[in-house]
């Protein structure tokens, strides 16, 4: 019986050594001279403080000092977003004979207004985002919608119709994120406060990620002041100038995935 246990205990001594020698999960091929870590990386969603993208120039950089304050900009959080969009000036006009059956009206290029107060002439434009960062296709569409125009005294003009022109979607970080296949030249907005009209059909699996300028014409060819126009037909309209008719006009960005 001491003979078997001076065995054993040379048995476990012997396995102890080879244990210590071979510690767990130790190999040959490892190298002394090398050893890893790791590198982690978190990412969530887009909720911070937007800035519209300089439309005279969507490639240069926001500048945090003098940004800008006109149009304003939705404060609203979300990485689906309609951030900022140009009021239509159709400015003011003389009453005349209709021409066509109608009359017709070019809205004025926009003016861009920064912090330090300076002016700058832009297209009209609609800015928007998709920064949904969540393994799936930024696909989303982009409408449009304007209630009738009326004045103080409830006096309509009926059947008047929005038309955009010169239509051009940019990307000013990555103009590949632009599906232009899904951006009409040219759309009409009936005003009845209820039709919507898209102008923005983002279906491209590849597309859509970042934020976007849909601009009506450029300042750079002289279309920035004629490329939005109101038509009213003559029939059932009698033009008031007893005060300023107004619509309004709702954009909204929604997912289509």
């Amino acid at each position: 019986m001491k003979f078997t246990h001076k065995l054993c205990a040379a048995a476990l001594v012997a396995a102890f050594g080879a244990a210590a020698a071979f510690p767990t999960g130790a190999s040959a091929a490892e190298n002394p001279l090398e050893w890893s870590g790791k590198g982690t990386i978190n990412f969530s969603e887009d909720d911070g403080e937007d800035k519209p993208v300089d439309p005279t120039d969507p490639t240069k950089p926001v500048d945090p000092e003098n940004p800008i304050v006109n149009p304003p900009v939705n404060p609203a959080k979300g990485p689906l977003k309609v951030i900022a969009v140009t009021d239509l000036n159709f400015g003011n006009n003389k009453v005349t004979p209709a021409t066509g059956n109608g009359w017709e009206y070019t809205a004025a290029a926009a003016e861009v207004e920064y912090k330090d107060g300076v002016k700058v002439a832009s297209p009209n434009f609609v800015q928007f985002k998709d920064t949904r960062a969540d393994n799936q296709p930024n696909k989303h569409t982009l409408t449009a919608k304007a209630t009738t125009f009326t004045n103080t005294d409830k006096n309509e003009l009926k059947s008047a119709q929005l038309k955009f022109n010169n239509i051009k979607l940019v990307n000013g970080a990555d103009q590949n994120q632009v599906n232009a296949a899904g951006v009409p030249a040219t759309q009409t907005v009936e005003t009845d406060g209820t039709t919507p009209t898209t102008f923005v059909t983002q279906d491209a699996a590849d597309k859509g990620f970042g934020q976007f300028i849909l601009q009506f014409g450029d300042v750079a060819d002289n279309t920035a002041g004629d490329s939005v126009k109101l038509w009213v037909p003559s029939a059932g309209n009698k033009l008031s100038t007893n005060s300023g008719y107004s619509s309004t006009i709702t954009w909204t960005i929604a997912d289509a995935r």
